[in-house]
């Protein structure tokens, strides 16, 4: 602060003092007039838009898709914006570069900004970087939470389906294979690989029954649950169906 800068401002100072109200009462019950009306909005909404308490959770399903909760869903929406072939950047860019570069802005903005003015209508850089993350936080929160299930719901739309690919299909969303796997932009990115085009790798029905009984046996390392205990019929509609994945049963 320069001696121009400190002159003007204890100026302002003593005009604003000489003008102003003293704290008590007149802050105070400002501060009180807004706190209540804050709780009565926190209660106003509590009592309009009620949380239903869902069921309770089931350690053997295997088609539950678990959603943060809504303070979360920006880093969500993150993670979509990032999604792509490789399993490690969503999650180190939606939960880990990109919230530590907020933070550390957070953290540097005293030092960037060292001007004297602390009123919001001079300070018309510092408004605008919190304007821009406010929305930008309240645009993903939106997003992520009216993004559609990853692994639930009708599973994607394919073309082409036969009989044969509707029942595996089926299968393939019965068992909750999309909150691992892709087909069409639909599903997980990961940890399992997309399938749009299993097709193109040609590894042939009998491969896909053998793979899912025993994934290890097939691709060593592999972290996909046996799928032995399916009926033999349902193995060989979804083994059938993935071998179809981008030649007979092709995304929309």
């Amino acid at each position: 602060m320069n001696r121009a800068q400190k002159k003007e401002y204890l100026e302002d100072y003593a005009q604003a003092k000489a003008e102003g109200k003293p704290f008590f009462p007149y802050a105070i019950y400002k501060d009180h007039l807004v706190a209540i009306l804050a709780l009565g909005i926190v209660i106003l909404l509590a009592v309009v838009y009620r949380v239903e308490i869902g069921e309770p959770v089931n350690a053997a399903s295997t088609d539950y898709v678990p959603r943060p909760e809504w303070y979360f869903f920006f880093l969500f929406e993150l993670l979509k914006i990032f999604e792509g072939s490789n399993v490690l950047t969503p999650v180190i860019m939606g939960t880990f570069i990109v919230p530590n570069i907020l933070v550390v802005l957070l953290l540097v903005w005293p030092f960037l900004d060292q001007g004297p003015e602390r009123r919001i209508d001079r300070r018309p850089i510092s408004l605008a970087v919190a304007v821009v993350v406010v929305a930008l936080l309240a645009f993903l929160t939106h997003e992520g939470a009216k993004a559609p299930l990853g692994g639930a719901g009708e599973g994607p739309v394919l073309e082409g389906l036969d009989e044969t690919g509707e029942a595996g299909l089926a299968v393939y969303n019965a068992n909750g294979c999309a909150s691992c796997h892709m087909i069409g932009g639909v599903g997980a990115t990961g940890p399992g690989p997309n399938l749009t085009n299993e097709a193109d790798q040609n590894r042939g029905v009998e491969w896909q029954i053998g793979h899912l009984r025993v994934p290890a046996d097939f691709t060593p390392g592999s972290s996909m649950p046996a799928y032995d205990n399916l009926p033999d019929e349902d193995l060989e509609s979804l083994a059938v169906f993935l071998e179809g994945l981008g030649a007979t049963y092709t995304a929309e």
